[in-house]
């Protein structure tokens, strides 16, 4: 990600999200379902949910048509031109109770519109507004408004409360990461993060990005990020011997010799993020005695010595 404004970035397409959600209401049912409570002139209304089945998120605002049906969280007139998506659930079973008195047992389809914005490092999912299907008259309907609605708004945006990229073990090295950035995009939720080992530029949160769409999940790193971490991994191998050893050729020769490796300088990354080149330090010596056969049988012997320090 060379030139970028950004550290590190993640993008998840819809349907890894979608995949994640199912894996998180089969291993976390409970907190798929719930119950709230709420006193309204006095009289005591109790709500019970219960998703069915696992909710998906698409990656769109809703459209003008399902806008104009929902009923809007407290504060909210117009639909947010960045950052919203939906979260439905095909089955939403409902218990209301008025005082002690049950109602009868709804089960239908709900979708709730969200925005998602930074918070302290990680992203707050602001509730817009919620759609039910054969939403009810009558009384029925008050309890839906003002306990159902609130707390199906309440329970989209507890589920992505705290979006962050964790801390990241990269080369060996651990780079906490700071969120700056997260966009909505119909085929992909992306997060974009700076690190304190990094050098990015200033952020522009409005700009846009031509982010790598063709695949399902993606991982970009700029070459500041890259190259402080390919300098800190390097780095731990400074005085590090590469090779030591000897060899005897019996009334031939013998040979010793031994390398190691210093330092490398300038560090450079390519546009292409998997080439980068490098200054190599490396000190070496060999020596090698010969035992040469003169002609008449006797022995002799010669020595030779070669080497290089930084």
């Amino acid at each position: 990600m060379s030139d970028s404004n950004f550290d590190l970035a993640v993008g998840v397409g819809g349907d890894a999200v979608n995949s994640g959600l199912q894996t998180a209401y089969q291993q976390h049912r409970d907190a798929f379902r719930g119950q709230a409570e709420k006193t309204l002139e006095g009289t005591d209304y109790t709500f019970a949910w219960d998703f069915l089945d696992a909710p998906s998120l698409a990656l769109t605002p809703p459209d003008a048509d399902l806008w104009g049906k929902m009923i809007k969280a407290d504060g909210v007139t117009d639909l947010p031109d960045s950052g919203v998506l939906q979260f439905t659930a095909q089955q939403l079973q409902a218990d209301c109770k008025v005082g002690e008195t049950p109602l009868p047992q709804v089960t239908g389809k709900v979708t709730v519109a969200l925005q998602l914005k930074l918070d302290g490092g990680g992203i707050t999912a602001l509730p817009l507004g919620a759609w039910l299907e054969n939403l009810p008259d009558g009384p029925t309907s008050i309890i839906v408004k003002n306990v159902v609605v609130p707390a199906l708004l309440t329970q989209g945006a507890t589920l992505l409360k705290g979006l962050k990229i964790p801390a990241q073990d990269l080369f060996g090295q651990t780079v906490t990461l700071n969120l700056v950035r997260v966009d909505v995009i119909p085929t992909h939720l992306v997060l974009a993060s700076t690190a304190a080992v990094g050098q990015p530029q200033a952020v522009r949160a409005d700009d846009a990005v031509d982010w790598p769409t063709d695949k399902q999940v993606f991982t970009l790193i700029s070459k500041s990020l890259l190259t402080t971490l390919l300098t800190a991994t390097i780095k731990q191998y400074e005085n590090t011997r590469l090779a030591k050893g000897d060899k005897t050729i019996q009334f031939v020769a013998s040979a010793r010799w031994d390398a190691t490796f210093r330092r490398a300088t300038n560090l450079t990354v390519g546009d292409d993020p998997t080439t980068a080149s490098a200054g190599v330090d490396v000190d070496w010596h060999a020596e090698l005695d010969l035992v040469p056969i003169s002609p008449d049988g006797s022995g002799g012997c010669a020595l030779s010595k070669a080497g290089h320090e930084s």
